[in-house]
């Protein structure tokens, strides 16, 4: 291999720009492999990285509870690493941005890495499984570090399985996508607590949260024309419902205060596939979420006192009011929605629901299995012309009382 004069062997095989090309990157995975390159470089370790070897993913997949079956196919994974320094560089690359080092940034990780599966080749499949596991050890540590029990590290890495068995229930072969979620995981980001997921996330929407001083009513307002000159307040409010109210409401300033607002810290829930979806996994029982709510209020006070969430914010398929009005009132989807200030999101569409419920869009919605309660209503709701719109919601923790409907009242 000939390469420019004056530069060693390794500064060759380090040059982004070869390494690009004889991994075959598309232009857009070239770009958004890119950043921070030669400084992730210049720790490379001449004998590969150690996260790449049977030894190290044999261990870490049994200190995070990951399965056999996921453990082997991670090693399997490995050969396409021997010998290639290239693909070897790009692992490392990704994984130094996976460095939690004991400090933990309270927003989403943005890694424009973590979205590319597919803009890469065939061997793109493996190659985060093993760049996520490489920070396996380091989250351990930071978790320990926090007073964070074990079980509850293994609950967040067990995401890792999931995602692998449906990549291999849709594919018919072992991968991984949904690697931008997964790496906040690795990052002491994400926490599992019993039925529902919570992320460290900012309050990043067009509305503001007031509470009234006197009986502590909360009403949710636009900001797109909100006028306060100090003695009122007057906006178009959101009712409960998740509708921007076209009539403009006039509220006291002496009375009203302002408890959320744009840039406030607030908790991101997830909450997990369950039996309605493809992944098959525990029902989203109504109960089990309230203690998850409960839960994370002393969990985070414990471990990050720091954070000082104002919210709990979540978005969801399962958020339309539209889909709650076709379900009965026991339904865990529609008692959720009620125990829930629901807001609506600019621009939102129904593709979420499909790959959540059904797996996949049905070109004629009348092919599409209806052997649940939530799959007949969904297809009866789009045969009589309805539609369906992913939303949102909040709910202030001061306002958890599970099962009262407080802002419904």
């Amino acid at each position: 291999m000939t390469h420019a004069p004056g530069k060693s062997e390794a500064d060759f095989q380090g040059d982004f720009d070869n390494v690009a090309r004889a991994l075959g990157l598309s232009a857009a995975a070239a770009e958004g492999f890119a950043a921070g390159w030669q400084a992730s470089q210049a720790s490379f370790p001449p004998g590969g990285p150690e996260f790449l070897r049977p030894a190290f993913v044999a261990d870490t997949c049994a200190a995070l509870g990951l399965g056999d079956e996921i453990a082997a196919a991670v090693a399997a994974s490995l050969a396409m690493f021997d010998g290639n320094e290239p693909l070897q560089r790009l692992a490392w690359h990704c994984s130094q941005s996976l460095r939690a080092d004991g400090h933990v940034e309270f927003r989403p990780a943005a890694m424009p890495w973590t979205t590319l599966l597919d803009d890469l080749p065939a061997w793109g499949e493996m190659f985060f499984p093993a760049v996520l596991l490489s920070a396996g050890p380091r989250m351990i540590e930071l978790h320990r570090d926090r007073g964070i029990p074990a079980e509850i590290t293994r609950a967040i890495a067990g995401d890792v399985e999931l995602w692998m068995r449906h990549y291999r229930a849709r594919h018919g072969r072992w991968g991984l996508a949904h690697t931008e979620w997964l790496a906040n995981h690795f990052l002491g980001r994400v926490y599992r607590l019993g039925r529902l997921q919570f992320r460290f996330e900012r309050f990043e929407r067009d509305f503001r949260v007031l509470r009234r001083l006197g009986d502590r009513r909360v009403v949710v307002v636009a900001e797109a024309g909100m006028q306060a000159d100090g003695d009122t307040i007057r906006a178009n409010p959101v009712s409960p419902t998740g509708r921007v109210l076209p009539e403009r409401v006039e509220l006291p300033g002496d009375q009203w205060r302002t408890v959320l607002r744009r840039g406030d810290a607030a908790l991101g829930v997830h909450i997990p596939a369950g039996t309605g979806g493809p992944l098959r996994g525990k029902p989203m029982d109504f109960d089990a979420c309230g203690r998850s709510f409960r839960r994370a209020v002393k969990f985070f006070a414990r471990h990050f006192p720091e954070f000082g969430f104002l919210a709990f914010q979540c978005e969801s398929w399962l958020l339309d009011d539209r889909l709650g009005q076709l379900l009965p009132p026991e339904s865990n989807i529609r008692r959720f929605q009620e125990e829930m200030y629901l807001l609506p999101l600019a621009g939102a569409d129904d593709s979420q629901m499909f790959d959540r419920v059904f797996g996949r869009r049905y070109d004629d919605i009348r092919q599409a299995p209806q052997d649940t309660l939530l799959r007949r209503a969904i297809v009866n709701h789009i045969l009589a012309a309805g539609e369906f719109r992913t939303a949102a919601c909040i709910l202030l923790p001061e306002d958890l009382d599970w099962g009262a409907r407080v802002y419904r009242k």
